[in-house]
């Protein structure tokens, strides 16, 4: 993918995603969580940065996922607590965050969070400093592989007496499912131009 090619889908999905109204979720009992959607590339094909959990965290254990967490009473914003978090996890800086917007909340019934995804674009690859408790290791997912049709599927499973639909990708790196999943494919909807709820 050239460097203009490069600049012109992220300038498409900015628009999109400005253009559309997002699912915003008010649910009592739930937790307020945001996660960052690191969309990484200028020169080179665009990727997704993401990482795998380690055994030693509290919930989602060995799960890949995107940088992020519950939103403190510190964070002004969701988009505020994503970029904490991801600096936090990868040592990602702020300001090297170009935000491009905001997709669909994402209700999470095992561990009860609400998350706000803050989709955001960086030219370059920064240095990574992964948090040893945290990441059991980073992936880059090339945006090309997660667009194929036969890496993303979806799955009925049952959950407290109803069945729900599960999406997931099954990259080179490891299957990405849950909300992580459901995210990725909202993304994928709204750059497309085809977003449907999820």
């Amino acid at each position: 993918m050239s460097a203009a090619k490069g600049a012109r889908e992220i300038s498409q999905l900015r628009r999109r995603l400005a253009a559309r109204t997002r699912r915003a979720i008010e649910q009592p009992g739930t937790r307020s969580a945001a996660v960052l959607v690191p969309l990484v590339g200028a020169e080179d094909d665009l990727a997704l940065l993401c990482f795998e959990r380690t055994q030693e965290v509290m919930e989602h254990k060995g799960e890949i996922c995107l940088p992020g967490g519950s939103i403190e009473l510190r964070d002004a914003n969701a988009t505020e607590a994503a970029l904490r978090e991801a600096n936090e996890e990868l040592g990602v800086p702020p300001e090297a965050v170009n935000v491009l917007g905001v997709l669909d909340d994402v209700h999470t019934a095992v561990s009860g969070y609400v998350i706000t995804p803050i989709v955001g674009h960086l030219p370059k690859m920064p240095a990574i400093v992964p948090d040893p408790l945290e990441v059991a290791r980073t992936l880059v997912v090339p945006m090309d592989e997660l667009r194929r049709p036969e890496v993303h599927g979806t799955i009925m499973r049952e959950w407290r007496g109803s069945m729900r639909e599960v999406h997931y990708f099954d990259v080179s790196g490891g299957k990405i499912w849950g909300a992580t999943a459901r995210i990725l494919y909202n993304l994928l909807q709204v750059w497309s131009g085809e977003a449907t709820p999820i």
